[in-house]
């Protein structure tokens, strides 16, 4: 019997599987799609390779010349330039915030009251002024410069070349028959008529509240001691009547405000005294402008009381004071004359 023959050797193939091919089909894909989008943005990285412009092309007979035109400033930023430099210029062109005036006009005004100041006219008595109103004058000491020289009155003499004489004019100027306010007139009279056009006075009569002699066109200042000037502040002081009550502070401050040289200061009244605070505020005012403030007394006493606050404001503002007995005062007034000077110790 005859074996079998024997089965021939057969080559086995390995198959792979369906997932392999898929996953390579996708990663090849995938690659593909994600390689294609980024030479689809390359354009937007990086610095562009030169400046997007306007160029200018100049035909020549042998060839085209190119040229960029001239840059332009925006008006916007000529704008903004310009408002700096105005801002500059305006801030340098300010004055500097501790300047202030020589004479203390915001306190004149604060001195007297408010509305339009009235002018003297022929017939105005009754005007009166307060704490505070319209002086656009500009009174400085250097307004009109002269050389210092002695006024007096009632034999109290005071040098310098800008006077003021505050006066009382209160109801009780009218007792003794009137002999204090025409005494006061008289004697004022006469130290206004020796006075030089190099000079400058004010008058200022006071009850409760305290009148400057404002010339009609002009504003509330220092006059001149011209002789004109004078002549009208002459025919003023005939026409002031006394009447009312008194304050004294109001006044001697409104004076102070004016910077005087020299201030003679007239009363016969005692009451109301003048308070510390009072005192202190003269006398801050009167170190400031250097004046001197001179006190002259009416009193029916025969010698002066001992107790009268006029001294003290003359004994702290570098003044004089003096005091006249009602009684030893002696006065004749001829009808053609209110100049003649009053007689007295």
């Amino acid at each position: 019997m005859n074996p079998d023959p024997p089965v021939p050797y057969e080559t086995k193939h390995r198959v792979l599987p369906a997932w392999t091919f898929s996953l390579v089909f996708h990663t090849i894909l995938l690659t593909l799609i994600g390689w294609t989008a980024q030479l689809s943005q390359s354009g937007t990285q990086g610095e562009p390779d030169r400046p997007i412009g306007i160029a200018l092309v100049e035909r020549l007979p042998d060839r085209d010349r190119y040229s960029s035109p001239e840059p332009v400033t925006e008006p916007a930023n000529q704008n903004r330039e310009q408002a700096a430099n105005s801002s500059t210029s305006t801030a340098a062109s300010l004055a500097p915030p501790n300047m202030a005036p020589l004479v203390d006009l915001d306190g004149m005004l604060t001195e007297m009251t408010s509305g339009d100041v009235p002018s003297v006219q022929s017939g105005d008595t009754e005007g009166v002024f307060a704490s505070g109103a319209d002086a656009s004058a500009t009174s400085s000491k250097i307004s009109l410069p002269g050389q210092p020289t002695t006024a007096m009155l009632f034999g109290v003499s005071g040098s310098g070349s800008r006077f003021i004489y505050v006066f009382d004019r209160s109801d009780s100027m009218n007792g003794y028959s009137g002999k204090p306010l025409r005494a006061a007139k008289s004697e004022l009279k006469r130290s206004l008529q020796s006075l030089s056009e190099a000079q400058q006075f004010q008058i200022i009569f006071y009850n409760e509240t305290a009148k400057p002699f404002v010339p009609a066109g002009s504003p509330v200042q220092m006059l001149s001691g011209d002789a004109s000037m004078i002549g009208r502040a002459l025919n003023y002081i005939d026409i002031v009547k006394a009447f009312g009550g008194t304050e004294h502070y109001d006044a001697l401050r409104l004076a102070l405000r004016m910077g005087p040289d020299v201030i003679f200061f007239l009363t016969d009244a005692r009451v109301p005294r003048l308070t510390g605070n009072q005192f202190a505020e003269i006398k801050r005012l009167a170190d400031r402008s250097g004046a001197a403030i001179h006190a002259i007394e009416f009193g029916p006493e025969s010698s002066s009381p001992d107790d009268s606050f006029l001294r003290q404001l003359a004994n702290e503002n570098r003044g004089e004071y003096r005091y006249l007995s009602l009684n030893q005062i002696s006065i004749a007034v001829p009808e053609s004359s209110q100049t003649v000077a009053p007689e007295y110790p």
